[in-house]
């Protein structure tokens, strides 16, 4: 199982690697994933580990409950995990 800080660090690259614009927010003092109208940072990111990696996770409650208001941001999660999950084996 890998750690918080590395699954957070895969997110990014992933999200990146699909073409997602990332960026650090002066404002909330965390890098960021921009996934058109809504973003999620790392604090986001980080409070979804470990339970975003069950099989069967509901990933976009999941996201409901740590940054709520966010829809936009659940297809392209899904299809982050699901990458991560094939990458590493999860």
């Amino acid at each position: 199982m890998m750690e918080k800080e590395d699954f957070i660090d895969v997110v990014f690259r992933i999200a990146r690697s699909q073409g997602y614009r990332t960026e650090f927010s002066e404002q909330t003092g965390y890098d960021q994933i921009d996934f058109g109208n809504k973003k999620l940072h790392a604090g986001h990111i980080g409070k979804l580990y470990p339970t975003v990696l069950i099989d069967d996770a509901d990933i976009s409650l999941l996201i409901d409950d740590v940054a709520p208001g966010r829809p936009c941001s659940h297809r392209s999660m899904r299809e982050i995990i699901e990458q991560m999950k094939e990458e590493y084996e999860l």
